[in-house]
C-alpha cells in the first residue's frame, strides 16, 4: 500500500481501496501472522494544516467537483470551552478544490461524499504555527490494469497452509465513480468469477466472503481495478482472502517468486 502525503511521503500497503495487498509474507508463526494482521493499517495519510486551508481531490488525474468534503472530528469529543465538536463539510469546485476556512483544531478524518469511493484520511488542524494550506488527494492510488474483469479467490484452511477456493463468495463490481453496484457474482467450485463488463474504465472489485455465522455481518475487502484493452496482465491476478477480527478482510496476491 502507498501513502501519499502533501505534507511527507511514507511507504506503505494496497487497497484498492481501496487496494489491500500484502506480500512477501513467509512467516508460519501464529503469534507473528496475528500480530501482522492486526497492525495492518488501511490507506490512511496523516496531514498537518493550519485553520484555512484547502482539499483538492483527483480521480485518474483528473479534478472532481461537486463532492461533500467532510472533516469528522476524532479522538477528543468536545473542544477546549467544552463544545462538542462537530463535523464540517464543503463542496469541491469546478478545479476538484474545497475550502475550508477558520477550523477548529483538533484531529479529524477527512472523508468524501457525493458518489466516491475514497479512503478516510486523517487530518490535524493545529491553531498555531506555519502548517499547510493546501492538500492535494489522488484516488485511486494505484489501480490494477487488466484487460478482463476474470479472476479467482483462495483461502487456507484454519492455520494451515493449505489452499482451497473460496466458494461460495460473492463478488461485486462497483463503479469506482459512482459507488454503484455493477454487477455481482458468486465464485464458482474453483473459486473463479467473471464479470460480463467490458467498457473500459476504473472499476472496484468488491469481495465479499461467506459469513462465518448467521450473527455476523459480512464484511468485504476491495480492489481498484483498471479495465484497459492494452493492459500487460489479461485477468485480475489470483487474491487470497484472509479474515480477521481486528483487520477485516484483506487480500493478498502473489509477488514474482510465489509468494503471497
Amino acid at each position: 500500500m502507498v501513502r501519499c502525503n502533501a505534507v511527507r511521503l511514507a511507504v506503505a500497503v494496497a487497497i484498492l481501496c481501496c487496494c489491500s495487498f500484502a506480500q512477501d509474507q513467509d512467516s508460519s508463526d501464529p503469534n507473528a501472522e496475528f500480530d501482522r494482521l492486526c497492525s495492518f493499517s488501511w490507506p490512511s495519510t496523516p496531514y498537518d494544516v493550519g485553520r484555512d486551508f484547502s482539499v483538492k481531490l483527483s480521480y485518474h488525474h483528473t479534478p472532481i467537483p461537486d463532492i461533500q468534503v467532510t472533516l469528522t472530528p476524532s479522538g477528543e469529543v468536545k473542544d477546549a470551552s467544552g463544545q462538542l465538536r462537530v463535523p464540517i463539510s464543503a463542496v469541491t469546485d469546478s478545479s476538484g478544490t474545497a475550502h475550508f476556512s477558520a477550523v477548529p483544531s483538533g484531529e479529524y478524518i477527512i472523508g468524501a461524499k457525493g458518489g466516491l469511493e475514497f479512503p478516510s484520511n486523517e487530518l490535524t488542524v493545529h491553531a498555531k504555527g506555519h502548517f499547510d494550506k493546501k492538500i492535494a488527494i489522488e484516488w485511486p492510488f494505484d489501480p490494477l490494469p487488466v484487460r478482463t474483469l476474470r479472476g479467482k479467490l483462495i483461502t487456507q484452511a484454519g492455520g494451515s497452509d493449505v489452499e482451497r477456493p473460496l466458494q461460495p463468495a460473492t463478488v461485486e463490481l462497483v463503479g469506482l465513480r459512482s459507488l454503484k453496484v455493477l454487477e455481482t457474482q458468486s465464485t464458482i467450485g474453483d473459486g473463479s468469477y467473471e464479470f460480463s463488463t467490458i467498457e473500459p474504465g476504473l472499476y472496484v472489485v468488491r469481495v465479499i466472503p461467506p459469513a462465518k455465522d448467521e450473527k455476523t455481518t459480512a464484511a468485504s475487502g476491495n480492489i481498484a481495478i483498471e479495465l484497459d484493452p492494452a493492459a500487460k496482465e489479461s485477468t485480475i491476478p489470483d487474491l487470497k482472502v484472509e479474515q480477521s477480527e481486528c483487520a477485516g478482510v484483506q487480500l493478498f496476491r502473489r509477488d514474482a517468486k510465489g509468494n503471497w
